[in-house]
């Protein structure tokens, strides 16, 4: 099980970064053609649940954390099905494994009835 926080927890590290990149790379490439930013809220809340479940993975004892994070991994897999039928994503299937990786560790920590 720990291993499957460290890949977890890395693979979220980096494409948080990734994502944060991107989104500093897109707002000047989108204001040299005059166009308007990014919606900042639309960028900041997709940082604020990949912060829940890295914060999930570093204190797995921590049961709030954990049904928080389970909430945020909810709410991207519907994410990721809506953008896939509306825009015909199909490498969001990538964000879905990741996620059923993840809900699996939160089984594993938060439901699994330990052994004596």
């Amino acid at each position: 099980m720990n291993t499957l926080r460290w890949i977890l927890g890395l693979t979220l590290v980096l494409v948080g970064g990734g994502y944060v990149a991107l989104l500093v790379f897109s707002n000047g490439f989108r204001r040299s053609f005059g166009a308007s930013e990014n919606n900042q809220l639309l960028a900041i809340l997709p940082l604020i649940a990949l912060g829940i479940l890295l914060a999930a993975l570093v204190w797995p004892a921590n049961r709030m954390l954990l049904h928080t994070g389970a909430l945020a991994a909810a709410g991207f897999v519907g994410l990721c099905v809506w953008q896939m039928i509306s825009e015909s994503a199909t490498i969001l299937w990538l964000g879905i494994l990741y996620l059923v990786l993840w809900l699996v560790f939160y089984w594993w920590v938060a439901w699994r009835v330990p052994t004596v």
